[in-house]
């Protein structure tokens, strides 16, 4: 099975340790569940749900530049890789 690198925040790490005895699996059982749950959520939007023709013209750009902004701001921050993964 692929595997990949993680890095948590020591309080969050604390509490999947403890969920994990809680249930007595293990942490990356864990953690898989519940990107496993994060990803079917993400599945369940309604049909039409991200459409954006009811929008518009101008409300559409300023949707955009807050998404740039957003998208900016995310990869300025990143401290663990040269490139930008978008």
């Amino acid at each position: 099975m692929p595997s990949t690198s993680v890095h948590f925040p020591p309080p969050l790490l604390e509490r999947l340790n403890r969920i994990a005895a809680e249930r007595g699996i293990s942490r990356n059982r864990v953690i898989v569940e519940a990107c496993r749950r994060a990803a079917e959520e993400r599945s369940r939007w309604p049909d039409g749900f991200f459409r954006n023709d009811h929008l518009r013209a101008d409300d559409l750009e300023l949707l955009q530049r807050g998404g740039d902004d957003w998208l900016d701001a995310i990869v300025s921050a990143r401290r663990s890789r040269e490139r930008s993964p978008f």
